[in-house]
């Protein structure tokens, strides 16, 4: 198989068109002896309900041994479903989840479809617990659910059907395709068609749904932090797996290394997603980081700083869920500038700008501007705006007060808390009308709220409400919500 079909196995293949914490360190261990982790199960529509959740020991082939995964007691049996994951389960392709008397799984070898499955577990419950951390996202879908996962296909290839992940084996029958980086972007996969307002067809955009897919990929194996001698967080697909027998099949510092396109116009679509690969790594590593591979320009300044891979993430991420007809490199441009400014700042801004530059995308109508404001003179005292953020007696504020979101499109708040509020105090959002996701993230700057709004929204004005809860007071502000069309 030529790495060009590989490739397309690997991006083409789908019948559906298209508060951060510190990673983990390394494979989580457990004894044999399965522990209590909490009081739920799930029914067969996913849904949760009185039970046993279990942490059961599985031997993988990818991740260590033993590594714990979350499974379902139910009488005398155990299976591979995740009850704390809605519809995440595991078993072999054209038979039921994975069920047996102990749980204790897998035998950590290549060949083995159980252990593969134990792999997929841990590698999805870990896709979950980044999209939860670092991104906001409650689940795949945006809405808290997840999606099962077949092993066992008697094929090279892994896919994503709309409805499930499916991993066959490598060239050479020793591994299944199962590892960190390729379980991360089969379910990247998903989480790209279930993101903004438009399934993105296109030949620019199934590019970037493919690219889309190597960046979840990639945060799934940074966020699992794997020690070198397992899948250590790399910026390579495939690596661990040796699909066709060549090593990884995607570099992201340099995706000409495989065959595919550094920058944006070289050639004629498609690119298989290698600009957008490219950026993203210039964005969060830069051209030169300590320790990783240097990553050459296109064009403009031969010299770029990474801003971290945590911002990167957050930045691609609320781009994304702009995504619309006509889905494309520039408008991924415009998307991402605009969230980079609404998250963070002019400077993580200008570094998103200068990295689309530095791989040929230019400038494009209606992309944001940011300045820098001037530093004030030392002992004068700061201006005031005379309409900044919502106050509130009760010391929790947001900017903006209020926003007009269209059906399918998103918006972003800042959440401020009064000096002396421990950073850690835990907040929610209430209010919020049918089919709209509020995600709230953190970092060491600041918390965002992204208020994503579904096709299927009911227009109107809508009130949420933001409550920081403390050991003896509860604050909350709240931000009106209007949802209309744009001839409303």
């Amino acid at each position: 198989m030529n790495l060009k079909t590989t490739l397309g196995a690997f991006a083409l293949m789908t019948v559906v068109a298209m508060g951060a914490t510190a990673p983990a360190s390394g494979a989580e261990t457990t004894s044999t002896v399965p522990r209590l982790a909490t009081a739920h199960s799930t029914g067969t529509d996913g849904s949760l309900s009185s039970g046993q959740v279990l942490l059961g020991s599985g031997n993988s082939h990818f991740n260590g041994n033993p590594v714990t995964i979350q499974t379902t007691n139910s009488g005398s049996l155990y299976s591979l479903n995740d009850p704390t994951r809605p519809g995440l389960s595991c078993g072999p392709l054209n038979g039921p989840v994975f069920t047996k008397t102990t749980d204790t799984w897998g035998n950590g070898t290549g060949t083995s479809l159980e252990t593969a499955c134990v792999d997929v577990m841990f590698a999805a419950q870990k896709h979950w617990d980044m999209l939860r951390d670092w991104l906001g996202r409650n689940g795949v879908d945006g809405a808290g659910r997840f999606y099962p996962a077949s092993v066992g296909l008697n094929n090279v290839n892994a896919y994503w059907d709309g409805t499930r992940a499916v991993f066959g084996h490598n060239s050479a029958h020793t591994k299944q395709l199962t590892s960190l980086d390729v379980v991360g972007y089969q379910y990247g996969l998903a989480v790209y068609e279930m993101s903004g307002s438009d399934d993105g067809n296109g030949a620019e955009a199934r590019d970037l749904n493919k690219s889309a897919a190597d960046i979840f990929g990639t945060l799934t194996e940074h966020y699992v932090n794997h020690p070198l001698a397992l899948d250590e967080p790399d910026y390579l697909i495939g690596e661990e797996v040796n699909t066709v027998g060549t090593g990884p099949l995607i570099h992201m510092y340099n995706p000409s290394l495989t065959g595919q396109q550094n920058c944006y116009g070289s050639l004629l679509p498609p690119y298989y997603g290698g600009p957008q690969d490219h950026w993203f790594y210039l964005l969060a590593e830069g051209t030169n980081p300590p320790g990783k591979p240097a990553s050459p320009v296109c064009a403009g300044p031969s010299s770029l700083t990474g801003i971290g891979i945590q911002k990167a993430a957050r930045i691609f991420y609320l781009g994304l869920q702009r995504k619309s007809l006509g889905w494309s490199y520039g408008r991924a441009r415009v998307a991402t500038m605009q969230a980079a400014k609404n998250l963070y700042g002019c400077p993580e801004m200008n570094a998103t700008k200068a990295a689309w530059t530095a791989i040929r995308v230019p400038g494009q109508v209606g992309e944001p501007t940011c300045s820098m404001p001037t530093p004030t003179p030392s002992g004068a005292p700061s201006p005031t705006s005379p309409s900044g953020p919502s106050s509130s007696p009760s010391g929790i504020t947001v900017d903006p007060p209020s926003a007009r979101v269209g059906p399918g499109g998103s918006t972003t708040v800042q959440i401020k808390l009064s000096p002396g509020t421990p950073r850690q105090v835990p907040l929610s959002a209430s209010g919020s009308p049918a089919g709209t996701a509020v995600s709230i993230i953190r970092d060491d700057q600041s918390t965002t709220a992204i208020i994503n709004v579904s096709a299927g929204t009911p227009q109107g004005t809508y009130t949420i409400t933001f409550v920081a809860t403390s050991e003896d007071s509860a604050k909350t502000t709240h931000f009106t919500l209007i949802v209309a069309g744009d001839d409303d």
